[in-house]
């Protein structure tokens, strides 16, 4: 929090009376938008109150006197009544009458919106609570009253809150203008009283200003008793401060020897070098720890030149670190250098410079520690750290190893890790045979293996890592022949896992090239990281292979039940669910009638003894559409002309028959699934198209059957009925057409256009995989 404000003020002019006249201004604007915003949120909620109830008193009023009229069904008189309440009242943008399932009269002069027709099923809308919606006049509330018990029908008044939006407007621009006007009076205020309190602090500002150029004397007489006054009282502490360190900083510089004597016991080795005239490079002085460090006495270093304690190249380093101190830095920083002892051991010691005045003449004061020891201990850790490093980088190159390339990977990343560049995996199959299975800077024309009738394979069978001379049965020997300059050896481990070994891993090198211990550890640890890798790779393949297996079964047996479940879902819902929703109409009617009209009773129960004889007429077909008996007697040629015959002729369709190729039985799970998508089509024929004329063409084929079927009706928009089986269930026929034929590897095609007529297309495969997941 601390860090924003920070930020925040650091943005503001740098005047104190500019950000405490902003500040002001800030809080006048902040407190008038929260006046406004709460002035708004009271206003609205009042007028939104009176509007309900203005609403709902219409809206009853309007249902009250609309009862009779919907009852015998005048709907006239019912208009008549919507206009002329549209007319007295400017804030309703629309009445509508509805019914059961359908509007019955609105005031919409552009016909009813589709949309609106989702209202009808939202909860609310009942007891004086209206529903909110969004339209192109802004909110409109909804009221809903039912003017007639036991009848479903609804009278819905939609009144808009254009009215609350202006008072709102009117009401904000209002506050805005009174936040603007106290604005001005704060920032005027503001400024007067901050000038006022700004004045001592010019003052104060003087007198720092002048200690700062070295007028440590400076003092401040401000003797007021407010922050002020408190302020200038820490400056004349700060200042006394300040030259009591100065007299003691200068009474400790005779201390300045007796300090580099008392180095030596904490292991610092101090020595002063001179930096002018002929003895420049000797040594002027040495600590005890010092002389231990190179192993002479303090009187044998006195005089001697540094350059004959030093290596050659750290008698570099050291001139370009004294040069630097010369040049005007005050010290040279950390640096590592090698010092020869008197036995002719090398220390390692890291070292620091500085130069001061020694007995009237310049000198290098070199401070140094030995951490030979240290380096050594660095030097391990870095080789293991560069081990596991590698075999990281191996791992995560391995880590996925049902990848074709992953040994690859795994070979780029061991050979960067080894900083070579030649190497291969050879690999030994279940049958014996050898493969190279990855290379690296081999030319792949001329890599020949007689793995494992070579060296390497005494590794293969042994287990055992070796360094191998290049032989006449060695892989490199075809490298080797096109580079007679290069004398290679190289390193062969083996590649093993749980179950044995599996291969080796080799890399190449020049016999100059030194390749210790720690290296042909390193690539041990590769080959068991392969290896296991390897392992993986062949158990993953193992799995996959199966799980697709019990995938493949598990998708066939499921996909059977699904589907059968998912037609006969379809079906009662197209057939028997339109009949009982009638029949369920039929009764509410009857039930009306009888408390207002009981000679009617008896035709509606008429009615429904109809409708309940058409419900069980099309159970019992759609009982018999299950299996139809003449699909697996005859096939599925005279099956289709049976089903055409009783449900396309007898609506007065005229069918017409083509078919092409030699006509013959076809598997049991295609002949169901084109009876089953062909019964589909018949029947969205009969219920939607108001066709005149169906040609139903067969082609059979060697490889495929096409059934095509094709009507002159009126034909419709494929994509607005597949939309609306998210709401009505639309469009579900059309689905599990395309899913009995996609399931069986086929492939549906539907055209249609608006007066242009339908036309349905499925081919199927008749190979073996094209069965694969077949259901009927």
């Amino acid at each position: 929090m601390k860090t924003w404000l920070r930020s925040f003020l650091n943005l503001l002019p740098p005047r104190l009376t500019t950000r405490i006249m902003l500040g002001m201004t800030a809080i006048v604007i902040l407190a008038g938008l929260v006046t406004t915003f709460a002035i708004n949120q009271i206003l609205a909620r009042s007028l939104r109150q009176e509007l309900d109830n203005s609403g709902h008193a219409i809206a009853v009023s309007l249902g009250e006197s609309l009862a009779n009229p919907l009852l015998q069904g005048n709907l006239v008189s019912i208009q008549e009544a919507l206009n002329n309440m549209m007319a007295t009242n400017a804030d309703v943008v629309y009445i509508f009458a509805y019914g059961p399932n359908t509007p019955i009269v609105h005031t919409f002069p552009d016909g009813f919106p589709r949309d609106l027709l989702r209202l009808l099923h939202l909860p609310g809308g009942t007891h004086g609570t209206p529903i909110l919606l969004q339209s192109e006049m802004g909110i409109v509330r909804d009221f809903v009253v039912h003017p007639l018990d036991g009848v479903p029908a609804e009278i819905h008044l939609g009144i808009s809150e254009n009215r609350i939006l202006v008072e709102q407007r009117a009401v904000t621009l209002i506050v805005l203008s009174l936040t603007a006007l106290g604005c001005v009076l704060a920032a005027g205020m503001t400024y007067g009283f901050s000038r006022l309190a700004t004045h001592p602090l010019v003052e104060f500002t003087q007198h720092v200003q002048r200690m700062g150029q070295g007028r440590l004397d400076e003092r401040i007489s401000i003797s007021s008793s407010d922050e002020i006054g408190e302020l200038a009282q820490a400056f004349n502490h700060m200042a006394d401060e300040i030259q009591s360190a100065i007299s003691k900083l200068s009474a400790s510089e005779a201390g300045y020897r007796i300090l580099l004597t008392a180095a030596s016991d904490v292991g610092e080795g101090i020595a002063l070098i001179a930096d002018a005239g002929r003895e420049a490079g000797n040594l002027l002085f040495v600590n005890e720890t010092f002389a231990r460090l190179v192993g002479y006495n303090i009187t044998d270093l006195i005089g001697m030149n540094i350059a004959s304690i030093l290596n050659p190249h750290s008698v570099e380093i050291a001139y370009e670190m004294w040069e630097l101190i010369r040049s005007g830095a005050q010290h040279s920083g950390a640096s590592e250098l090698i010092l020869i002892s008197r036995s002719g051991e090398h220390r390692v010691i890291e070292t620091a410079s500085t130069r001061i005045e020694y007995q009237g003449q310049p000198a290098l004061v070199w401070f140094t520690r030995d951490i030979t020891e240290r380096k050594m201990r660095e030097r391990e850790l870095r080789i293991r750290n560069r081990e596991l490093a590698a075999l990281n980088a191996v791992a995560a190159a391995l880590s996925e190893p049902f990848s074709p390339d992953f040994l690859q990977r795994g070979l780029r990343e061991a050979l960067q890790a080894l900083e070579l560049n030649i190497g291969w995996v050879t690999l030994i199959s279940a049958d014996g045979k050898s493969e190279i299975a990855a290379q690296e800077g081999l030319d792949s024309l001329s890599v020949r293996s007689e793995f494992p009738d070579c060296v390497c394979g005494e590794v293969f069978h042994s287990g055992q890592a070796a360094l191998v001379d290049v032989n006449e049965r060695c892989t490199m020997q075809a490298f080797c022949a096109t580079s007679s300059e290069m004398k290679m050896r190289h390193a062969t481990v083996p590649l093993w896992a749980g179950g044995g070994t599996l291969g080796v891993l080799s890399v190449a090198f020049e016999v100059s090239h030194p390749f210790d211990e720690h290296n042909l550890r390193l690539l041990s640890a590769i080959g068991r990281q392969m290896g296991v890798a390897l392992e993986n790779a062949r158990l993953w393949e193992e799995l996959r292979q199966k799980e697709q297996l019990r995938s493949k079964l598990l998708a066939r047996s499921l996909s059977a039940q699904e589907g059968e479940r998912q037609r006969i879902a379809r079906e009662l819902h197209d057939a028997t669910g339109q009949s009982l929703n009638a029949m369920l109409f039929g009764l509410k009617a009857a039930e009306a009638a009888l408390a207002s009209d009981p000679t009617q009773v008896r035709i509606i129960i008429e009615r429904l003894k109809s409708a309940a004889s058409e419900a069980v007429r099309e159970l019992q077909g759609i009982i018999y559409d299950l299996r139809p008996s003449l699909l697996d007697d005859l096939g599925l040629l005279p099956a289709l002309r049976w089903y055409a015959e009783t449900r396309l002729e007898e609506s007065g369709i005229r069918v017409t028959w083509r078919v092409t190729g030699a006509e013959r039985r076809l598997p049991s799970e295609v002949e169901t699934a084109l009876f089953r998508i062909a019964q589909e089509a018949m029947t969205n024929i009969v219920k939607y198209t108001r066709a005149q004329q169906v040609q139903i063409e067969f082609s059979f084929e060697a490889q495929q059957i096409t059934l095509q079927i094709s009507d002159d009706g009126q034909g419709f928009d494929i994509e607005s009925v597949l939309v609306q089986r998210l709401q009505d269930g639309r469009g579900l026929g059309l689905l599990g057409m395309r899913e009995r034929a996609e399931l069986l590897g086929g492939r549906l095609e539907v055209s249609s256009e608006a007066g242009k007529g339908t036309r349905v297309r499925v081919r199927l495969p008749l190979s073996i995989e094209g069965k694969e997941g077949s259901n009927e």
